[in-house]
């Protein structure tokens, strides 16, 4: 994942709008809720854009040296987890993080 380290909230804005276009609706719901948990959930102070464009950068990097095949069955796994109904939701229907038990 390349980031422009740089970019307005108004390009961010755009350019989250347009992924959200592309992607089925229950995707969308997803990203809407993963929003409204980070809304409610900011970065620690201490933490500047840097740091966090530092940690994604080594995350992408792990992300590359990672065995597709090995990821795709995971992927696959899980998927398979969800579409059974056997997972919790992380989320309720207003953004709000479930704290299961």
């Amino acid at each position: 994942m390349t980031t422009k380290i740089r970019q307005t909230q108004a390009d961010l804005v755009k350019a989250i709008a347009d992924i959200a276009t592309t992607m089925p609706l229950a995707r969308t719901v997803q990203l809407y809720q993963f929003a409204l948990f980070l809304k409610t959930h900011p970065l620690p102070t201490e933490e500047t854009f840097e740091e966090v464009a530092a940690d994604e950068a080594l995350w992408d990097a792990q992300f590359a040296a990672t065995d597709n095949d090995k990821l795709a069955a995971l992927v696959a796994a899980i998927e398979t987890e969800i579409n059974a109904g056997e997972t919790l939701p992380m989320f309720d229907e207003e953004g709000a993080f479930i704290e299961h038990q």
